[in-house]
């Protein structure tokens, strides 16, 4: 929830500089207008729908942003930045949050959405794409979830499996090699691991 007060002295003005460097370029443009939260799927479960994130964004309300479930519940639907009158690409936005707040450990109070997201990009480098069994494998064991969650996802999972949207072996694209020197390059120039 948001303080009655915004206290700009409590805020950090490079904050939004801090987020367009790491891919939330365009984020100053928008004036909240709204569009975005009204084609959003996930609206509803958010904290802060994803104008009011935006603003809180540019006012620079750091700790409030990187402690937002809003970031983590983004579908990259791309729906907002479609509607978006200012071209504003949301989900780029909402990246660069999530790897500031990788980064920095911060833990949101949703559990499940940070492993999941730090998996998929493990998928992208380890593969060159999703590769959806052991994702979802390491979400339930990373998150906590356990067997409970893979039992829970497991009538999802065979009916995929039976429509052949589920592949038993991953398949991997060529150059992985280069797509981790990428992934290495950037960790570098962040000042990662």
């Amino acid at each position: 929830m948001l303080p009655d007060v915004i206290r700009l002295k409590e805020c950090d003005p490079s904050f939004v500089r801090e987020v367009m460097e790491a891919g939330g370029q365009g984020v100053s443009a928008c004036f909240a207008c709204g569009t975005c939260v009204a084609g959003c799927p996930t609206v509803e479960a958010m904290d802060h729908p994803p104008r009011r994130l935006m603003r809180m964004i540019n006012l620079g309300m750091r700790e409030e942003v990187l402690a937002s479930d809003t970031v983590w519940l983004c579908a990259s639907c791309n729906t907002c930045n479609t509607r978006c009158p200012r071209g504003v690409e949301i989900p780029n936005v909402m990246a660069a949050v999530k790897s500031i707040a990788i980064r920095e450990g911060v833990q949101p109070d949703e559990r499940v959405a940070p492993v999941f997201y730090q998996e998929m990009v493990d998928s992208m480098v380890r593969y060159g794409r999703l590769f959806e069994p052991r994702m979802m494998l390491m979400v339930s064991l990373r998150s906590g979830q356990g067997v409970e969650g893979l039992m829970k996802n497991a009538p999802l999972g065979l009916e995929l499996f039976k429509k052949g949207k589920l592949p038993l072996r991953p398949h991997r694209i060529k150059g992985t090699k280069q797509l981790k020197t990428i992934l290495e390059n950037i960790r570098t120039m962040e000042g990662g691991k």
